[in-house]
């Protein structure tokens, strides 16, 4: 139903397209119709597709990392899915495949999540991951997930975007041209206003439209993250798929450590900082009270983990492979701390 949804909203926006076309091209006779031609190409220019791109720091392709994405391939093997075209590394507490582009697929480390693993525990992450492609998870289909990037485009006019703009026109009262200017900028506050209401008035059914789209969705997700679940626990073993769930209640005190070291590393000058971050939050994790962890910790899942037939691991790492892949990754490590450090510390301040 998501992806009947989704092709109707293409649908609609490649009509606008058309629609503005045959209205410049037929109506150019006229004044109004090529005007209105063209406003609805650029309405449909606001509502296109975004098909998503490889952000942040450079990813890793093949020749930088081969043993890792021996192991990557490995795993979607054993899935019998496709494998992935780039990996990047991030700070974050998570570990995630997501499509890009037209066909692409990309795989996310958060480095945060990845140094307190195992090296079987990583493997039942990835296993989990790319079980949503095994999966079929309607999340990562094309229609699906080209329509949902429109939900955060085109906001409403606020307060604040107003006052910003207030800010920046501002003349000075003793400029020679000052109520002239005054004016002109009343102007184009009305202006600028009712330009940012039409437009979000004009996108506003294609925006519930993809609400719709994003509430099918998640109707199924729940279904999805148990399938992937029991894929993670027949490549990687029930142990350590179970033992990488648990180690998802640690997302909320391992945020909070990351952004303190990063704003000690700053506030005291320490040059090496960054080559230590990812070992530093390791060893915290290690100390932290088991207490903290129950309501992170996504207990139902595990529990149904524990219930089904238990697995052996068929996909394993030994240690000179697991070393291998820790020192590909290196550079990238290196590269996420020092940008950690630098941007909390300027949001800090």
């Amino acid at each position: 139903m998501a992806v009947a949804v989704s092709a109707l909203m293409h649908l609609l926006t490649g009509a606008l397209v058309v629609g503005g076309t045959l209205l410049i091209i037929f109506g150019w006779a006229t004044i109004i119709q090529p005007v209105l031609g063209l406003l609805l190409i650029c309405l449909a220019v606001q509502l296109r597709p975004r098909r998503g791109t490889v952000d942040g720091e450079r990813p890793l392709r093949r020749a930088d990392a081969p043993q890792l994405f021996a192991l990557v391939d490995e795993v979607a093997h054993g899935l019998g899915t496709r494998t992935v075209d780039v990996i990047q590394c991030t700070h974050r507490f998570e570990i995630r495949a997501v499509p890009f582009g037209m066909r692409r697929r990309r795989l996310e480390i958060g480095l945060a999540l990845w140094e307190l693993l195992t090296p079987q525990q990583r493997i039942a992450c990835l296993a989990h991951e790319l079980g949503h492609f095994a999966t079929g998870d309607v999340r990562h289909h094309m229609m699906v997930r080209t329509v949902l990037p429109i939900l955060h485009s085109a906001a409403a006019p606020s307060e604040s975007s107003a006052t910003l703009r207030e800010q920046a026109l501002a003349t000075s009262p003793v400029s020679r041209r000052a109520d002239e200017m005054a004016h002109a900028a009343a102007r184009f506050r009305v202006d600028s206003a009712l330009s940012g209401w039409a437009i979000w008035l004009a996108t506003w059914p294609h925006k519930q439209m993809a609400r719709l789209v994003q509430g099918l969705a998640a109707s199924v997700a729940e279904e999805v993250e148990y399938r992937s679940d029991g894929l993670a626990a027949q490549v990687a073993s029930t142990e350590a798929a179970v033992q990488a769930l648990q180690c998802r209640g640690l997302s909320g005190v391992m945020g909070a450590e990351l952004r303190r070291l990063a704003v000690e590393a700053r506030t005291f000058d320490r040059p090496h900082a960054a080559e230590g971050l990812w070992q530093k939050l390791a060893a915290y994790a290690g100390e932290v009270s088991g207490d903290t962890l129950p309501r992170d910790v996504p207990q139902v899942r595990i529990d149904a983990l524990s219930a089904a037939p238990q697995y052996p691991a068929m996909v394993t790492l030994d240690r000179s492979a697991a070393e291998g892949v820790e020192r590909e990754l290196e550079p990238g490590k290196r590269a996420v701390a020092q940008r950690f450090i630098r941007d909390s510390t300027a949001l800090v301040r």
